[in-house]
């Protein structure tokens, strides 16, 4: 008690040095609190997704090269099979060469994106290699003399079209190129490091 019967009040309730009794909220009036930001994980590495949809790719590819590429109707129904063809034979050796760099990114822990830069560009190149087929397909099949000559050629010329394989080979290069791309983008270098495993964070 004051002179005068006046009741002195304390200037504070709480302070860093406040009793036992305190709050657990007593003394950070004055702080910050935590942004969410600052405790994002960084972004998954799709690596290893892009390395199996790249291989996946790359072995539709080999097999559509197995497949008919060219049919022709005249008397009969005949058929080519890509592999038979210069463009064919091409496409399968790229297949197969993407199909190794994609299978080798997914059991390697270093060097991912760089493999899958690969398979991406031996899949453009067979892009381009079934393309150029389209432009002279009609030159795939020899017409003897004694069929006709001009006239045999126009009926064939008719009669012949691009078959099922060259539509799987198209698909499966422009899947091989946005897959191998896609994770070549995504994917985040890894630097090996002695006696230490990589280990992807947890989302």
């Amino acid at each position: 008690m004051e002179p005068g019967g006046a009741t002195a009040t304390p200037a504070s309730t709480a302070g860093p040095n406040a009793g036992p009794n305190a709050g657990p909220n007593a003394g950070t009036e004055g702080m910050a609190a935590p942004q969410a930001a600052d405790f994002a994980l960084p972004a998954p590495d799709l690596t290893d997704k892009a390395a199996k949809g790249a291989s996946i790719a790359s072995v539709a590819l080999v097999i559509s090269t197995l497949m008919p590429w060219v049919t022709v109707t005249f008397f009969n129904s005949a058929t080519l099979a890509g592999v038979r063809l210069a463009e064919g034979r091409i496409t399968m050796v790229l297949a197969f060469l993407a199909a190794v760099c994609a299978l080798t990114a997914l059991v390697m822990d270093t060097n991912r994106r760089t493999l899958l830069l690969g398979s991406a560009v031996l899949g453009a190149l067979s892009l381009i290699a079934t393309i150029v087929f389209a432009f002279r397909f009609h030159d795939a099949f020899s017409i003897p003399v004694a069929l006709g000559g001009q006239e045999a050629t126009a009926l064939v010329d008719a009669g012949i079209g691009l078959d099922v394989g060259w539509y799987l080979a198209i698909a499966s290069s422009l899947a091989l190129i946005a897959i191998a791309a896609f994770g070549y983008l995504r994917g985040r270098p890894r630097t090996a490091v002695p006696h230490l495993t990589w280990v992807d964070p947890q989302p």
